[in-house]
């Protein structure tokens, strides 16, 4: 039940956020019996609910998540936030041996993971991230498939705007590149309208699209 309710939250809040939420590029390679741990930029509040969208929806895959407001939304463990406390080390640690165990009993999860750990404006650029926390945390980790995906909110002529999100090439182990990666996808996804693209999800539409007041126009045509 509070699965489907959680679920519900999030498409609702995409919906009428987004234009549309559109992937750009060839879709990725991932082993299907492998954990993977998706790394990606934050520069919007709603980064964690697209990645679990395309995640959930489109790699057919589980998520874990760390949530620094958890007890404020705690329903949201129904979709596999768990409790990342700035003030707790001891709960984050306990949080970050879950993690563990689930991608150990459930090789086809995904665990969504911003490394520059803030939300913070994109004009600031991809903050820059020390590979020692990724380094921890694939040691405790059972092997993974690290893939770098980046997201990018920009407008389109509407009323709203449309998110796109792309990937880098998957990789099996940590190389000390990460930042380079990340910066490159994002970049590359910024730098000019795509032209392919594939539709993860249709949004509101925009007034101008929807609205035609042609049949009045024979009232204003001699309005001064």
């Amino acid at each position: 039940m509070w699965s489907r309710f959680v679920a519900w939250i999030i498409k609702r809040s995409l919906r009428r956020t987004f234009r549309r939420v559109c992937w750009v590029g060839a879709w990725p390679s991932l082993p299907e019996a492998k954990p993977v741990v998706l790394y990606a930029n934050h520069h919007s509040f709603y980064d964690g609910y697209l990645l679990w969208y395309l995640a959930r929806h489109h790699l057919g895959r589980a998520t874990v998540t760390w949530m620094e407001d958890w007890d404020r939304f705690p329903f949201f463990a129904a979709l596999g936030a768990l409790p990342f406390p700035p003030g707790d080390a001891v709960r984050r640690a306990a949080t970050v041996r879950r993690t563990a165990r689930r991608l150990r009993t459930h090789p086809g999860t995904a665990f969504i993971y911003f490394p520059e750990g803030l939300l913070h404006p994109p004009e600031d650029g991809l903050a820059p991230f020390s590979t020692l926390p990724l380094e921890r945390l694939a040691r405790l980790l059972p092997p993974c498939t690290w893939w770098p995906v980046a997201l990018h909110v920009t407008w389109w002529g509407e009323s709203h705007p449309t998110a796109l999100l792309a990937g880098g090439t998957p990789h099996d182990a940590l190389a000390g590149d990460e930042w380079e990666r990340l910066n490159a996808v994002w970049h590359a996804l910024r730098s000019t309208r795509p032209a392919e693209t594939t539709l993860l999800l249709e949004g509101r539409s925009s007034p101008q699209e929807t609205w035609n007041f042609s049949l009045l126009k024979h009232l204003f045509e001699r309005h001064p």
